[in-house]
């Protein structure tokens, strides 16, 4: 099995910059069985280093127009290591040619064996590197309708990564990559973040806080990319492989095969080169800034020297119990497919390393979202556990609902959040409801007795009052009481979403119910329009109308439609969903 060659990891950082004239290239077929030559890379704080290495062939069309290089390579700590994830990108030159980057490698091999993009293929993929910022263009997900997105983010929950994505298989045949993350990383339940992508979550130790020798930013030098920085880092550390003006060739494989992009490029310096019999790895960590990644392909990765990259702010303010208050910064990737993944994951780290793990309580999670050209987004949410990942999936449902909209890129502008761990639990249950008569008259108002119940298990008894509505039909109608995140899977009103803008999305995600509310809601059946039974979502009435003569329209069929709410807010987490059947007169 071959692996791409990319080492990621945690740390923090600071500094310079450099590059060298741009050496001859040898392109493959010029590159023989037998021929020998040098390899530079860091093995080792920021000095590069030499390796040897002696050409064992050429892997042709290992997928469409793309080969490697099969070489063998000695020196330094690789008779020990084998081929180091990290050495992604190390330039490989023949009498002083450059034939490309080391990008793969064999877990368990016995030799330091490995494979080199040539370097033609590699300039080829990434000719379209531009001195400006990815343009910025919506995302579109033709098999995701904006209304999953939305009702998942306002049931509390996200679209999975392997569900956006769809199967996801590391080019060429390799193995995932590791993602070493220093801290609890990897608990069971942060794999949802990152399930999906060509990733394999694994503990490792991460670099320091921009400590260390930086590596110059030449061939052979060591630069990470940022996908988080500030009071928490994710990187992807690999090798310069060719510098050209400000441009900076890197890794010889993708990062994530997004194309252009926009990310913080930083100097980095190696720790150590840790062996392993599955995987040997450089332990690596970002040292000072450097220019930004614009560009992401199969071939490699490449960036501008000196250039500034957009990152989305993220604030995070953790109220411990009263006993300490912590203000934390981060600075995420700006990327529509991304971002919610990473700020989901932030919080949850954020939570892991500060909340206790054991015990009673519970944590309210409340903020905005700031996106230019619309009202800031409001954040509320409450978890009666120690699972601070669901406050995590609820962050990063709310951002995939506006960074996945099909109409216009979001410019999200900054994420301002507040954490509050209180040592008690908070969990109120809706244990009963009752009304004093089953018939009401339009018009009128219900009065909705609910009985709540707390973890201690003592009730309450509270009142809420409904008022119907004169334009109720009269028949039937139903009564939920219940949470906010309940009555939104239970979906009571069926009427078609009729969704057209961003500012569509954020009045929706404005008006959503919440999970520390408890709501009383009459639902009654109206003239809708189904096809085939099915309830057609996300079109305007208008269309609704002219499906109407379609013979496998049933344009008879009743929808579900909500005709009145009360709401009670409490200071907990609210579950519970309870249905009685009434009679509008």
């Amino acid at each position: 099995m071959r692996s791409l060659i990319l080492s990621l990891s945690l740390a923090l950082a600071a500094a310079p910059a450099f590059s060298s004239e741009p050496p001859g290239l040898m392109h493959l077929p010029d590159v023989k069985a037998g021929m020998k030559g040098t390899g530079r890379t860091v093995f080792q704080g920021g000095k590069i280093e030499t390796f040897n290495f002696e050409v064992l062939g050429v892997l042709r069309n290992v997928a469409p127009g793309h080969s490697y290089i099969l070489i063998r390579a000695s020196g330094g700590p690789l008779a020990q290591t084998g081929i180091l994830a990290g050495m992604s990108g190390s330039p490989c030159y023949i009498d002083g040619k450059l034939i490309g980057a080391v990008a793969i490698g064999w877990g368990f091999e016995k030799e330091p064996i490995g494979g080199v993009t040539p370097i033609g293929e590699m300039l080829e993929g990434l000719k379209d590197l531009s001195d400006a910022p990815a343009p910025r263009t919506p995302l579109i997900l033709p098999k995701l309708e904006p209304p999953k997105v939305l009702k998942t983010a306002l049931s509390g929950g996200m679209i999975p990564m392997s569900e956006l994505l769809g199967p996801q298989e590391v080019p060429n045949g390799g193995q995932m990559l590791p993602l070493p993350v220093y801290g609890a990383s990897t608990a069971p339940e942060f794999a949802p973040f990152w399930q999906g992508l060509p990733l394999r979550p694994m503990a490792a130790p991460g670099g320091g806080s921009g400590g260390g020798e930086p590596s110059p930013l030449e061939p052979g030098g060591m630069v990470a990319i940022n996908l988080v920085q500030g009071d928490f880092n994710i990187s992807a550390a690999g090798t310069i492989t060719y510098v050209s003006g400000k441009k900076v060739y890197c890794f010889g494989h993708q990062l994530y095969n997004l194309g252009p992009v926009d990310l913080p490029l930083w100097s980095a310096t190696v720790a150590a080169c840790l062996p392993s019999v599955n995987e040997s790895f450089k332990i690596a960590s970002p040292v000072a800034p450097a220019g930004a990644l614009r560009l992401d392909r199969a071939m490699g990765v490449a960036g501008l020297l000196g250039a500034e990259p957009r990152t989305v702010s993220m604030r995070l303010g953790l109220n411990l119990g009263g006993r300490r208050n912590l203000n934390l910064r981060f600075e995420l990737m700006d990327h529509p497919l991304l971002t919610p993944n990473l700020a989901a994951i932030t919080l949850a780290q954020a939570l892991s390393a500060h909340v206790k793990g054991q015990g009673f309580q519970s944590l309210s999670l409340q903020g905005n979202i700031k996106v230019a050209g619309h009202p800031p987004i409001e954040i509320e949410n409450m978890v009666a556990d120690l699972n601070g990942t669901r406050l995590a999936s609820y962050l990063g449902g709310v951002l995939q609902t506006l960074t996945l909209n099909p109409w216009e890129r979001a410019n999200i502008e900054g994420i301002s959040l507040t954490v509050k761990a209180e040592d008690r639990l908070d969990l109120t249950a809706i244990a009963g409801v009752r009304t004093l008569k089953a018939r009401v008259k339009r018009g009128s108002t219900l009065p909705v007795y609910v009985m709540l119940q707390n973890i201690q298990g003592s009730r309450e008894s509270v009142v809420m009052n409904l008022f119907v509505p004169p334009s109720a039909r009269p028949g039937k109608a139903t009564l939920l009481v219940g949470d906010g995140f309940s009555l939104v899977q239970a979906d009571p009103d069926e009427r078609a979403i009729d969704l057209s803008s961003l500012g569509d999305l954020v009045r929706m995600l404005n008006g959503g119910l919440k999970n520390n509310h408890a709501y009383a809601l009459l639902v009654q059946a109206q003239p809708g329009a189904g096809l085939r039974g099915s309830r057609i979502e996300g079109i305007p009435p208008t269309v609704v109308s002219m499906l109407g003569a379609d013979g496998d329209l049933n344009a008879n069929r009743l929808q579900r439609q909500i005709i009145s709410r009360a709401v009670l807010p409490l200071e907990s987490e609210v579950r519970g969903l309870t249905a009685m059947e009434l009679e509008v007169e």
